[in-house]
């Protein structure tokens, strides 16, 4: 069984949330701090955890926008592939929602049109999630806490494979273990105590009472078993592995357990991975998802590191953002939305599919694009020779890109601009685009028409500001000239004294070495301050179910 959707309505800050799980692939979840990835979490938890979801109670500030008189009822649900509960009459059903109420005594599972669901524990131990959070100890689910944790359901399956001839071994080999307890006077002098007082202190008790001191437990003979952490033929407490570490080693007992017995599903769900890790270990740990994923466990991800976020997995990357509202939104661009979204912004549709633009964007994304995604607002640049000098302008004028959440995205050559632009507006993230009107090496034609600028002024050293765009009039190089005193001096400097070479080195070094801020860097801050149209973030191509309506649409309320 594999779960396909997770959808919330109304709980914390999440008015309505849908989203599709990939198949083979994580689902990661990316936004900044304080977006609701946590609330996304808290929810996929109630829903597959260990847990009642109907058990477990609603605090104050689980209601949607923390006023319960006003929304008091909340809705998580998850869908599957495959039959999830078989009622008594009618068809299987695929999926499972929790409706929760003021009255907690009125919680309840239902389908997504309202109809009870009698959960058992057996429907729910068909799929369940593990929750990795920021603490990242693993203690419980390598424990017998519950009979839901990890070791748990392992001891169980073991238990279940054992044959009579191995239970008989066991009972022999575990008497043999007790026997030498008993030689021991402290232990045989407790048990007698021990067993002497539980005798007295139940009398009139209508059920007896024994106490045995067992090495096993004859209901499930696996219970003996423990998991030990070693560091070469030392044993070490968990809590002396580093947090990566531990992850990996509970990630590496799940799919152990999925490789040997496969019955049950699992979905791990790891809080912020990333965190105390060295950069490489991050992309290590990146890749050994990947690779859990393609071995039938499913992994949902929330994390501040484009690591996690991989560009042949665009439809499992989710962009959580809050609007002016503080209502948490969430971007998921299946591949067909996203073909449409390219369409309308000028693609033409002979030329577009989703197959095809999966593999455009797949072979276009690198690391610093993938940052962009991360940020509320992207410069979009040619390349090196702004993204290197143009931070530096910035600093010596008292403009910091990371206060307003801007990121500076250098394109690889305005070709790709257009292109790029289209992908940020898809996420719903403003852009801003900055070029060399130079028609030399690429035509302004598409560029201008995306943009709607028209009647640009070209060929000379001006500097042209428009609402969403900004062009030299020739390049970068003719306009610094231009409004930077002792420009080529400078050049001159660089290449014969330094041996710098190449425009992105020259630009740094002059951006370095000038004391002035020119009048272009100025126009743009000016610019870049000023928000662009909120862009309408595409919705993903997939069936969408009606909200249960137990709620009205006045929402003016603070977060």
């Amino acid at each position: 069984m594999r779960a396909t959707r997770i959808v919330i309505d109304q709980y914390r800050s999440i008015e309505h949330i849908d989203l599709t799980i990939p198949e083979g692939k994580p689902l990661v979840l990316f936004g900044p701090n304080n977006a609701g990835k946590s609330n996304i979490i808290s929810a996929i938890s109630r829903i597959l955890g260990e847990r009642f979801a109907t058990y477990i109670e609603m605090q104050d500030s689980d209601y949607f926008m923390r006023d319960k008189a006003k929304y008091p009822n909340a809705l998580i649900g998850c869908h599957f592939d495959s039959p999830y509960y078989y009622p008594k009459y009618g068809a299987p059903v695929c999926e499972c929602y929790v409706q929760y109420c003021s009255e907690s005594s009125q919680n309840t599972y239902c389908d997504s049109r309202g109809n009870k669901l009698y959960i058992s524990n057996a429907d729910r131990s068909a799929i369940q999630a593990y929750l990795v959070d920021a603490e990242r100890s693993i203690n419980y689910q390598l424990s017998y806490s519950s009979k839901y944790t990890l070791l748990s359901k392992f001891s169980h399956a073991v238990h279940a494979a054992l044959s009579d001839d191995d239970r008989d071994s066991l009972n022999n080999a575990f008497t043999q273990i007790k026997s030498v307890f008993e030689g021991v006077s402290e232990y045989s002098t407790f048990a007698d105590h021990f067993a002497e007082t539980v005798k007295e202190s139940v009398q009139g008790f209508v059920h007896k009472l024994e106490v045995d001191f067992s090495a096993y437990d004859p209901n499930n003979y696996a219970n003996a078993m423990r998991i030990l952490a070693k560091e070469g033929d030392d044993v070490r407490a968990f809590e002396e592995f580093g947090t990566g570490e531990q992850q990996v080693l509970l990630m590496a007992f799940a799919k152990a357990y999925m490789q040997t017995f496969g019955t049950d599903s699992i979905v791990l769900v790891l809080e912020e991975p990333e965190a105390h890790l060295h950069p490489l270990a991050q992309r290590w740990l990146k890749e050994y998802i990947y690779d859990l994923c393609a071995s039938g466990i499913q992994v949902i991800v929330s994390t501040h590191s484009t690591d996690f976020v991989d560009p042949s997995n665009l439809e499992g990357a989710v962009r959580i953002w809050k609007d002016e509202r503080g209502v948490t939104n969430a971007t998921q661009l299946s591949l067909t939305a996203l073909t449409k979204q390219c369409i309308q912004m000028g693609v033409p549709s002979g030329k577009a599919s989703a197959m095809g633009i999966g593999r455009f964007y797949q072979a276009k994304l690198n690391a610093e694009v993938i940052r962009g995604l991360f940020a509320r607002k992207v410069l979009l640049v040619e390349g090196a020779t702004e993204t290197l000098a143009l931070p530096l302008y910035f600093k010596r004028a008292g403009f910091s890109p990371a206060a307003i959440g801007l990121e500076i995205v250098g394109c690889g050559g305005k070709g790709n601009m257009p292109s790029l632009y289209r992908l940020f507006t898809a996420y719903g993230i403003e852009c801003f685009c900055l070029f060399d009107a130079d028609e030399s090496s690429c035509s302004n034609k598409e560029l201008s028409s995306l943009l709607s600028i028209s009647n640009m002024k070209l060929h000379t050293t001006s500097f042209e500001v428009g609402f969403n765009y900004a062009y030299f009039s020739t390049d970068f190089e003719s306009t610094a000239s231009d409004e930077i005193e002792g420009y080529p001096a400078m050049v001159q400097d660089a290449k014969q004294n330094y041996h710098i070479n190449g425009k992105p080195a020259v630009a740094r070094f002059v951006a370095e070495l000038s004391t002035t801020v020119p009048s272009f860097v100025n126009e743009l801050i000016a610019a870049l301050a000023e928000p662009t149209a909120q862009p309408q973030a595409i919705a993903p191509a997939i069936s969408q179910i009606e909200p249960v309506n137990y709620f009205d649409n006045d929402l003016d309320i603070p977060f």
